[in-house]
């Protein structure tokens, strides 16, 4: 039986796209990463389920939403947890992490830039400790659940590398366990060839 053909189709962006790319890198599988502009956007859009991106197409069969999206590769690929209680504790950990990136959208696309700087400060003294602070404590030994890497442990490395680029953090070293699971993530041979090159992008 030939293996599906996927096509993966979202801004030129990190944005709610990168999980799932880094998925493909870890899982070692081939797909299509079909990026477009902000300009080019209004050329995509009717040909998506709900008018949002990103949208994963498996042999031309579409998948819209970002967080479905994810969790089916991980599935598929045996990077979501070896257990019901492993992929639920990871679950509980990829929704912590995505409330932080909704205060992150929130910022980026406030209304001015008074409204961004109240957004960033939340973030930097109330969001990113409590949030951040719940994912050290709960993170295991080595990975955030289990014995190997997972879905969680990819988007925790996309989250603490965009920290530190949009500087709400300075530093990663209040979190000794995020930190070290961001280093285990960026020295995967897959993931560190993906990194290497992956176009380099504003968000």
């Amino acid at each position: 039986m030939p293996s599906p053909k996927y096509k993966l189709v979202y801004f030129n962006a990190q944005g709610r796209a990168e999980t799932s790319r880094l998925l493909f890198a870890a899982a070692g599988v081939d797909f299509e990463d079909v990026r477009f502009s902000n300009e080019e956007w209004a050329k995509f859009k009717p040909n998506t389920p709900l008018g949002q991106a990103p949208v994963l197409e498996v042999d031309g069969k579409q998948l819209c939403q970002s967080h479905a999206i994810t969790r089916y590769l991980a599935n598929i690929f045996g990077l979501a947890g070896k257990s019901d209680w492993e992929k639920a504790n990871g679950d509980a950990g990829y929704e912590v992490i995505s409330d932080v990136y909704k205060e992150i959208y929130e910022m980026l696309f406030g209304k001015d830039d008074a409204t961004k700087a109240q957004l960033k400060k939340k973030l930097v003294e109330d969001t990113c400790p409590k949030l951040l602070g719940f994912l050290e404590k709960n993170a295991g030994s080595q990975w955030y659940i289990g014995d190997s890497m997972t879905v969680v442990d990819l988007s925790i490395s996309c989250l603490m590398s965009r920290l530190i680029k949009m500087e709400i953090l300075s530093t990663v070293d209040n979190y000794p366990k995020l930190k070290a699971i961001q280093g285990r993530v960026e020295a995967d041979p897959n993931i560190s060839k993906y990194l290497k090159n992956r176009p380099v992008t504003k968000m």
